[in-house]
């Protein structure tokens, strides 16, 4: 919680982390934005919000979020571990949800 807080509190004096955008947004954005699955609460953090949304909102990003990262195709067993790998982290985050 406290990286939030952290974040939140370095968002209120700039729009990004660094002042511009910058591969610290990329790279920050990618583990905050599951701060629901992770369990943690945003809702007192308004600049962190802001930012979340303004770096969703970025054509890129939501390409990104749209197209999932292909596993190797020339190999079977590359393509059969990235595909559970993903099936269970999916089933984790829904079992954190719904309790089961």
């Amino acid at each position: 919680r406290r990286l939030y807080q952290v974040l939140d509190g370095q968002l209120a004096q700039h729009e990004y982390l660094c002042g511009d955008y910058s591969i610290a947004d990329i790279a920050n954005w990618s583990w905050v934005r599951a701060h629901n699955w992770a369990g943690v609460a945003i809702d007192d953090l308004p600049h962190l919000q802001r930012w979340l949304a303004a770096i969703r909102a970025r054509p890129a990003v939501q390409k990104g979020i749209e197209s999932p990262p292909s596993p190797v195709r020339d190999n079977e067993e590359n393509a059969r571990q990235f595909s559970e790998a993903a099936r269970t982290m999916v089933e984790m985050g829904q079992s954190r949800k719904t309790g089961v």
